[in-house]
C-alpha cells in the first residue's frame, strides 16, 4: 500500500532533522493501545466498584517519560493525567481510579513517550535481537494509529531451526519480542495447512491493505496470496511467473497492486474483489537481460525497481532504475529517467521511501535500500538514494555492516529487507546472521516524543468523582485547544495559547500523514490566546471528505496535537 510515515512521526516528534534528509525524530513510541480491568477482562466501565481500569501498552523502547491522558471523546476536554515515570521497552500498563469520570459518557486516551536523541547526525542500533534463526524474505509495519494492529511487525519467514520459527507468516511485538500467535498460516510440513512449496526461497515481498490485510509472493506457485485478520490465507491474483516484490495504492474500488514477475512488472485494479487473474492485468514494464525483483512508487507514481541477473534471490545485482509510467506502456530497460549501477548499489534488495510530509509531490520523498556488496567488501548495508529527482543521483551509506555486527567478516544478505515504523525508526531483518535490527533516526532535537492515540472510545457507566482537573493538569505556558463544535460541519474553530511571541504554525492531517491544508504558515503571533478557523477545504480549495483529521501546532521543538471530527 502506498504508505506515508503516520501523522505522529511528522508532527508529534520532539525536533525534526532538516539539512539531511528523514524527516522524522521519534524514535520511542507506544503501541498496542488497550483499557481492561485490572485483571485483563474487558472493561466493565464500572469505576464504583474499586476496581479502577488498567490501559496497558507496549514501548518499543525504553522511555525516561510516559505520560498517559484520558480525554472526553466529545470535546477533547482533559479528563485526567497519569504519570508513568520512566518505563522500559516491552509490555507496561498504569492503573487509573476513573478520577475525572462521569457515568454516560464517552472516553479516549492517549500515551506519550519520551527520551532523550541518541544522536544528531548518525543512525543508531537500538535494539539488536541476537541469532534468532530467521529465514525472511520480506517485512511490513503496521503504522495506521487507528488499527487494533498498529506497532505489529509482519515477516513471511521460509524456515529457520528454531522451534517456534517455521515456514509462514511471523509477527512480532514493536519491541521485536514474538507475538503471541507468533507463526500464523503456518506450511504443511510445520504443522499448518497452507503449502507454500519447497525450499527456503518460496515467499518473497510484504505489503498491507488499508483493511490490515497483508500480502506475500507464493513463488513456486504463481500466486500472490493474501492473509485476512483472522489469519486465513486465500490467493488473490494467479497464473503470474516467478511473483517477488508487491506494491499497492488506493483503496475500496480503487485498490490497485503491482507486482514484479519474472522479467516483467504487471499492475491490475483489484478493488474490492478477494481474486483475480494475471491474464487481466496490464503489463506496466519488461525488462531483457535483467529482472526486477523489488519495486515502489514515489508520490507522484514514478516507479523504482531493483534489479537482478536472475529471477533467484540471491543473484547478483544489476542496478535500481525509475521509470515514468503515465506514458507509453509497457516501459523497457533504456525508458530509465536514471539509474544506478552496481557499482553503487552492488545487490540491492528492498526498496522503501520516507514519504515527508507532503503526500502529493515526490519532491521530499527519499528513497532508501538495502545492499549486499559481497564477502570480501565493505560496502554492504542501507543506503539512501540523494535526490530522485536529479538526472543523476548519488547514493550515501547510513547504516554499514560494522553498525551492525561489532566481528570480523560480518556481511549482510542478499535477501535482507527493512521498513519503517510509525516512529520512524528502520525495522531490519537481516538474513547473513539472522538478526533483526531497530534503528533510530538522528536528530537535531535533545529529546524525541511521540504520542499515540487509542484506537477505540470507551464507555463509562459507573462513575466515582466529577472533578474537573483540565486546568490545573493542562501546561499554563502553551496549550492547543480541542476544536469546537467538534464533530463539525462545514466550519470549526481551533483555539491556542503562546506563553510569549513566536512564529508558529497550524497544520492539518489526515490519518495517513498527508498534509491536508496549512492554516498557518510560521506566522508571528503575539502572547496570549488565538483562534483560527478551518472551512473543511484542502489547500487546493477543494471541501475533504468527512472523517477524522489531526491538526498540530508547531514552533521550534514544540508539537502539540489533537484529532477532530467533520462530519457531513
Amino acid at each position: 500500500m502506498k504508505e506515508y510515515l503516520p501523522i505522529a512521526t511528522a508532527i508529534l516528534a520532539a525536533g525534526f532533522f532538516f539539512g539531511e534528509v528523514h524527516k522524522a525524530a521519534a524514535n520511542v513510541y507506544a503501541s498496542q493501545l488497550k483499557i481492561t480491568n485490572p485483571d485483563d477482562s474487558p472493561f466493565d466501565g464500572n469505576f464504583s466498584d474499586g476496581t479502577g481500569a488498567k490501559i496497558s501498552f507496549f514501548l518499543n523502547d525504553t522511555a525516561n517519560v510516559v505520560t498517559i491522558i484520558v480525554r472526553d471523546a466529545a470535546d477533547g476536554g482533559l479528563v485526567t493525567q497519569i504519570d508513568g515515570g520512566a518505563m522500559s521497552s516491552g509490555l507496561n500498563s498504569v492503573e487509573w481510579d476513573g478520577t475525572g469520570a462521569e457515568a454516560g459518557r464517552q472516553y479516549t486516551y492517549e500515551i506519550t513517550a519520551q527520551q532523550p536523541t541518541a544522536s544528531a547526525t548518525d543512525w543508531t542500533v537500538f535494539f539488536d535481537s541476537d541469532d534468532i534463526e530467521i529465514f525472511t524474505r520480506g517485512v511490513a509495519v503496521v503504522k495506521d494509529m487507528t488499527s487494533h494492529m498498529f506497532g505489529l511487525i509482519y515477516a513471511p519467514n521460509t524456515g529457520g531451526d528454531a522451534p517456534q520459527v517455521g515456514k509462514g507468516i511471523t509477527i512480532y511485538n514493536p519491541d521485536g519480542s514474538f507475538h503471541d500467535p507468533f507463526l500464523v498460516a503456518a506450511d504443511i510440513n510445520d504443522g499448518g495447512t497452507v503449502d507454500w512449496g519447497g525450499g527456503s526461497d518460496v515467499m518473497y515481498g510484504a505489503v498491507f491493505d488499508n483493511l490490515d490485510r497483508f500480502y506475500v509472493s507464493a513463488i513456486q506457485f504463481g500466486e500472490i496470496r493474501r492473509l485476512d485478520q483472522d489469519h486465513s490465507i486465500r490467493a488473490v491474483i494467479t497464473g503470474l511467473t516467478n511473483p517477488k516484490g508487491l506494491y499497492l495504492e488506493g483503496e475500496g474500488e480503487a485498490l490497485t497492486i503491482y507486482v514484479a514477475a519474472d522479467n516483467k512488472i504487471w499492475r491490475g485494479n483489484i478493488g474490492t474483489a478477494d481474486s483475480m487473474n494475471a491474464v487481466g492485468m496490464e503489463l506496466l514494464a519488461q525488462f531483457s537481460g535483467f529482472f526486477p525483483h523489488q519495486i515502489n512508487l514515489d508520490d507522484e507514481g514514478s516507479l523504482y525497481v531493483s534489479l537482478r541477473t536472475t529471477n533467484l534471490l540471491g543473484s547478483d545485482g544489476k542496478g535500481i532504475r525509475k521509470y515514468d509510467i503515465t506514458g507509453t506502456l509497457p516501459v523497457t530497460d533504456d525508458d530509465a529517467l536514471w539509474f544506478l549501477g552496481e557499482e553503487k548499489t552492488f545487490i540491492a534488495n528492498d526498496l522503501v521511501f520516507d514519504r515527508g510530509s507532503d503526500g502529493n509531490s515526490a519532491v521530499d520523498d527519499i528513497l532508501y535500500f538495502v545492499t549486499r556488496a559481497g564477502e570480501d567488501r565493505n560496502e554492504d548495508g542501507i543506503w539512501r538514494v540523494d535526490d530522485i529527482n536529479s538526472f543523476f543521483p548519488d547514493v550515501v551509506r547510513i547504516i554499514t555492516e560494522d553498525d551492525l555486527y561489532f566481528f570480523s567478516d560480518s556481511n549482510v544478505q542478499a535477501r535482507a529487507t527493512f521498513d519503517f515504523d510509525a516512529a520512524g525508526n528502520i525495522i531490519f531483518m537481516e538474513n547473513a546472521n539472522e538478526h533483526l535490527f531497530f534503528i533510530s533516526p538522528p536528530s537535531l532535537a535533545g529529546t524525541n516524543s511521540f504520542t499515540t492515540m487509542s484506537p477505540d472510545t470507551f464507555m463509562v457507566d459507573a462513575a466515582v468523582s466529577v472533578s474537573d482537573p483540565s486546568e490545573a493538569l493542562l501546561p499554563n505556558s502553551y496549550r492547543l485547544e480541542q476544536n469546537y463544535p467538534n464533530p463539525f460541519n462545514p466550519s470549526t474553530s481551533i483555539k491556542f495559547h503562546l506563553k510569549k511571541a513566536e512564529p508558529v504554525s497550524i497544520l492539518v492531517y489526515d490519518l495517513k500523514g498527508r498534509l491536508i491544508k496549512t492554516l498557518i504558515d510560521r506566522e508571528d503571533r503575539a502572547e496570549g490566546a488565538h483562534t483560527v478557523e478551518w472551512d473543511g477545504t484542502d489547500n487546493f480549495g477543494q471541501r475533504v471528505a468527512s472523517g477524522r483529521y489531526v491538526y498540530t501546532l508547531e514552533f521550534e521543538e514544540f508539537r502539540q496535537s489533537r484529532v477532530m471530527t467533520l462530519s457531513k
